[in-house]
């Protein structure tokens, strides 16, 4: 199995926008192969770390200074051309203000990783604001990763590694094994040192002074600690910020939401939110590092088994309301409350059109019992998932993985 093979739905999304585009987001969510694949352009060209510029379908395939792309770029969008520019956060601003000169002939493509690039777009000096649409490639969708490991492994595992597979860096070093932890335990064993230093890249070019609250907010988040406020005065525990104050935290948490590193979740009938961090695989790095002390000690899958096979169930969880909020064309909401929580509730236009349980296991009447209980005072349709169905129920639609899948083919045929 490879990233290669994988179509993704943003493809035609990006396709159907008009005039100048930015495709920005976390480091190896494929972005770079994306564009390269699956979209018509006349040239790609990357900027490196160390000045030189990479060609793709141009007459040569390095170029040597920056002023030379300048000049290459205005006129082939004079010429109608479309243009890749990869990293494109490293250009300065003047070379951009000549790019911006000949707008809107042709189209760009802008792409890049780093947070800085938000303020090369939207800032309020940035030579490009207004003129380039702005959007964010994130994990591959829930669909579109789930068709692709029914083609390898069966229903109930690919079910449980599409979460982890859904970060695309991951799926090079996939080795199939009859049991599911121990793929996700091998990735998370054998990537201590990567998954750090995917965020890290984030900040590469950011004030370093601020990278050890972004860290700490992130260690956080992915260790179970949802609300902003908690967080707050966790940081100013530790010095990070100077009181605990919301408003001190909550601008770095929204940077982190923009570049698709943290999801913003609604709480339903509710304006608080929580958060998460998008991607299951680190989600479950950094709780296990701050359970174990995961990076720096060599953690058996026995010991972490109930740890994992607890966090792996979370994320099925969580997979499905994604898969859902897919399929309905709505938004994935939650209902968490001192008395009851509930897995999740898919609104449209503000409105509650299903509310779900996931019971990744044994389940009994009494489950049942209880998610109508809890759901009594929400008027949707009721969804009970499970591997396998195993009870009836005339009230509630209890779906198992079977269903899933012949829901995924009626979606794309």
């Amino acid at each position: 199995m490879g990233s290669e093979i994988i179509y993704r739905d943003e493809a035609e999304e990006i396709k159907e926008l008009k005039g100048w585009i930015l495709v920005y987001g976390r480091r190896k969510v494929g972005k770079t192969f994306l564009l390269k694949s699956f979209l018509d352009y006349d040239a790609y060209f990357r900027i490196k770390r160390d000045g030189k510029i990479l060609a793709d379908r141009f007459v040569l395939n390095e170029i040597s200074n920056i002023d030379d792309l300048s000049r290459i770029i205005k006129d082939m969008l004079n010429q109608d051309k479309t243009i890749i520019i990869d990293e494109f956060q490293r250009v300065s601003e003047g070379v951009l203000e000549e790019i911006a000169s000949v707008h809107p002939k042709g189209k760009i493509i802008f792409c890049g990783s780093s947070m800085r690039i938000i303020k090369k777009i939207a800032g309020s000096r940035s030579p490009l604001l207004g003129l380039v649409l702005q959007y964010r490639l994130g994990l591959v969708k829930s669909g579109n990763i789930l068709r692709e490991l029914l083609k390898i492994v069966k229903a109930e595992q690919a079910v449980e590694l599409a979460p982890y597979l859904s970060d695309v860096w991951t799926i090079p070093f996939f080795r199939q094994k009859n049991n599911s932890l121990e793929v996700i335990y091998e990735l998370l064993r054998y990537s201590k040192f990567t998954i750090p230093s995917l965020i890290g890249e984030v900040f590469t070019e950011e004030e370093r002074k601020l990278t050890r609250t972004y860290e700490s907010i992130i260690r956080l988040i992915g260790a179970g600690k949802w609300d902003y406020r908690e967080i707050a005065g966790i940081l100013a525990g530790r010095g990070l910020i100077s009181r605990a104050d919301t408003s001190l935290v909550l601008p770095y948490i929204k940077n982190l939401v923009e570049m698709g590193i943290v999801k913003a979740l609604p709480l339903y009938s509710s304006k608080k939110k929580m958060y998460r961090l998008s991607s299951p695989i680190m989600e479950a790095f950094y709780y296990l590092d701050d359970r174990y002390d995961f990076k720096d000690v060599d953690v058996s899958l026995k010991e972490a088994r109930p740890t994992l096979e607890r966090l792996r169930n979370l994320a099925i969880q969580n997979w499905f309301a994604d898969l859902f909020a897919e399929i309905y064309h709505g938004r994935k909401e939650y209902f968490v409350t001192q008395e009851r929580e509930i897995d999740f509730i898919i609104t449209f236009r503000k409105k509650p059109v299903v509310v779900g349980e996931v019971r990744w296991g044994k389940y009994s009447k009494s489950d049942i019992k209880n998610f109508k209980e809890k759901t009594r005072h929400i008027k949707a349709e009721k969804i009970f998932i499970t591997k396998k169905k195993v009870i009836e129920d005339d009230e509630i639609k209890i779906i198992c993985v079977e269903d899933i899948i012949g829901m995924i083919e009626s979606v794309t045929s």
